[in-house]
Parts: C-alpha cells; sequence; structure tokens
C-alpha cells in the first residue's frame, strides 16, 4: 500500500515533469538526509525525490478497520555556483532552483488522489532540510511535506503478498536429505577429497 502511493506520487511528478520538458530528476528514496543523499544530490541536482516519512493513527471507524494520517515527503535539490540560484533558479530559466521545484511540487501534486486513499493527498509545509556549499557548487535542498489518509483493516489485501507463501526458511543450512544443489562447487567435506 505504501509502496503504491509513493509510486503514485513518483509518477504523477515525472508526468508534469514530461509535460513541462522540465530536465529534474525524479525517483523514491528510503533513507534519511544524510552524506551519502546530500553527495547524490549534489551530483543529480537538480532533482526530487519521494520518501515515505510515516503515519500515524486518525481514529478507528468501526470494527476491525483503523484510519491513519499518512505523511510523504518531496526532497527536493538545485544546485548552481551561486548560492541564490540554487534556491531562487536563474540565468533565464537555465538554472532550476528549489523554490521553483516546490512551487512545481505542489502543482502537480495538490490534490492527488488515488483508490487506496480517504483523502487526497495535501500540501503540509516546507522544511530547510541543508543550504550550504557542496563542492564547489551550492546545494538548496528542502522537504515538502504532503499528507493523506488512508484505512487499513484485517483484510487489506494480504491475498496480494502471495510471494510470502513461497518463503520457506530453516535455521539448518544442507544436512541429510537436502537437495543437491546443481553447482560445481562440493556439496559436502567427502566430495572435496
Amino acid at each position: 500500500m505504501i509502496a503504491t502511493l509513493e509510486q503514485a506520487l513518483k509518477d504523477r511528478l515525472i508526468e508534469y515533469r514530461d509535460a513541462k520538458g522540465l530536465k529534474i530528476v525524479v525517483d523514491t528514496y528510503s533513507g534519511q538526509l544524510d552524506e551519502d543523499l546530500l553527495r547524490e544530490l549534489a551530483g543529480k541536482a537538480p532533482a526530487i525525490y519521494v520518501t515515505f516519512s510515516g503515519m500515524s493513527p486518525a481514529r478507528k471507524m468501526r470494527s476491525g478497520v483503523h484510519s491513519f494520517e499518512a505523511t510523504f515527503v518531496l526532497i527536493v535539490a538545485g544546485k548552481s555556483a551561486n548560492d541564490e540560484h540554487a534556491r531562487g533558479g536563474g540565468r533565464g530559466g537555465k538554472i532550476v532552483g528549489a523554490f521553483e521545484m516546490i512551487d512545481f511540487s505542489f502543482f502537480a501534486t495538490c490534490d492527488l488522489d488515488h483508490e487506496l486513499l480517504d483523502r487526497a493527498f495535501e500540501p503540509q509545509r516546507v522544511t530547510n532540510l541543508f543550504n550550504a556549499k557542496v563542492g564547489r557548487e551550492y546545494l538548496a535542498v528542502y522537504g515538502l511535506a504532503l499528507t493523506c489518509r488512508l484505512s487499513v483493516s484485517a483484510d487489506w489485501g494480504i491475498a496480494e503478498l502471495d510471494d510470502l507463501e513461497t518463503i520457506h526458511h530453516t535455521a539448518a543450512i544442507g544436512g541429510e536429505g537436502s537437495p543437491v544443489m546443481e553447482t560445481d562447487l562440493p556439496q559436502t567435506e567427502e566430495e572435496e577429497a
């Protein structure tokens, strides 16, 4: 469910990016703002990364059904040799700044609805995550938080996880009765001799 909603946000941003002819990287990101992401953003900006931030109970609706307020964050990053251009864009539109990507993200995702949602995505806040020089360029990174409401029930779609039916595990590796793997590697100590 969460992956589907994250993908819906990414798809919408890509759709609007392509319609506007913008050269912006759009992708998902599963971690926190750390050195690895800053390095990636410095290399790929202008960029927008979609990430799931979390969810909290909104209310219990009826027996077995719970409503949640989910938060997704769009991490937007602009870069330039000029710190003002990294934030606001510049050079006659040749540099796409972080503020322009925030505006673009508002426009693209405002009221985005999905069949899994009880309430469409709504922008909530913009947070300054990072503004500093990285290497030779300034990097401006902001987070646009979007919330939505969804309901989860005991029968929310576990059948969709059919791949879980085929997962088997054991604490023992090999042993009597274990099938022999097709490989050139020795399967037992006796075969090594």
